[in-house]
């Protein structure tokens, strides 16, 4: 039961790490898309943020929620989760760009190794918190 509680814990985190690495890579990558077809950051403003929100909050129970079940109850070691969540963050960060720019990635010379440092980021700050929550917060 303390593995429930602490992942349910984590969605808050996940959501709002991986919220910002997608609104930084829409700052980064987005800002170069000058088509109004494209309907990015400048077009939708805070509404943008919602739908980044609700894509993380979608995406947390099919990759990072059994990930850190697994890992929670296999890996002890600090060092191999922090490696595993920034490796998995980077994923999502290849991911998520296919799926955002994929039709602008040649047309305006998008470059995905800039969505895998922020999204890897991201997963590192996420290990980071999983491990002080589990340190800090005790459950019944």
């Amino acid at each position: 039961m303390k593995t429930f509680y602490h992942c349910l814990i984590m969605w808050i985190p996940f959501g709002l790490l991986f919220s910002l690495a997608g609104l930084g890579l829409e700052v980064l990558e987005g800002y170069k898309i000058k088509t109004s077809e494209y309907m990015g950051l400048r077009d939708f403003g805070i509404l943008y943020l919602f739908f980044i929100g609700s894509f993380a909050f979608m995406l947390y129970p099919i990759s990072f929620l059994p990930l850190t079940i697994i890992l929670s109850k296999f890996i002890k070691s600090l060092l191999f989760k922090v490696i595993i969540f920034t490796f998995f963050g980077g994923v999502i960060g290849a991911f998520t760009f296919e799926i955002i720019y994929m039709s602008y990635i040649k047309e305006y010379s998008l470059n995905i190794v800039s969505s895998i440092i922020i999204f890897g980021i991201a997963g590192l700050l996420y290990a980071f918190a999983e491990y002080s929550f589990k340190r800090n917060i005790k459950f019944a």
